[in-house]
């Protein structure tokens, strides 16, 4: 069985580099397993282009 769509080599690595740095923010701003898995999802939805990024209030036109 083939899967339909798989992620390139390039792709999977900026997962995990992503991966690496949500995590390691999460915990040094003390986030439990849930909210950590939470950063993860969206972060992954952000890099595979399913969601804009939330800007910082700082960037926000106005």
């Amino acid at each position: 069985m083939v899967p339909a769509s798989r992620l390139t080599d390039a792709q999977l690595l900026e997962l995990a580099a992503d991966s690496f740095d949500v995590m390691n923010w999460a915990r040094r701003n003390g986030l439990k397993r849930g909210e950590q898995i939470n950063e993860l999802v969206r972060t992954f939805e952000v890099r595979l282009g399913y969601r804009q990024p939330v800007l910082p209030a700082t960037e926000v036109a106005s």
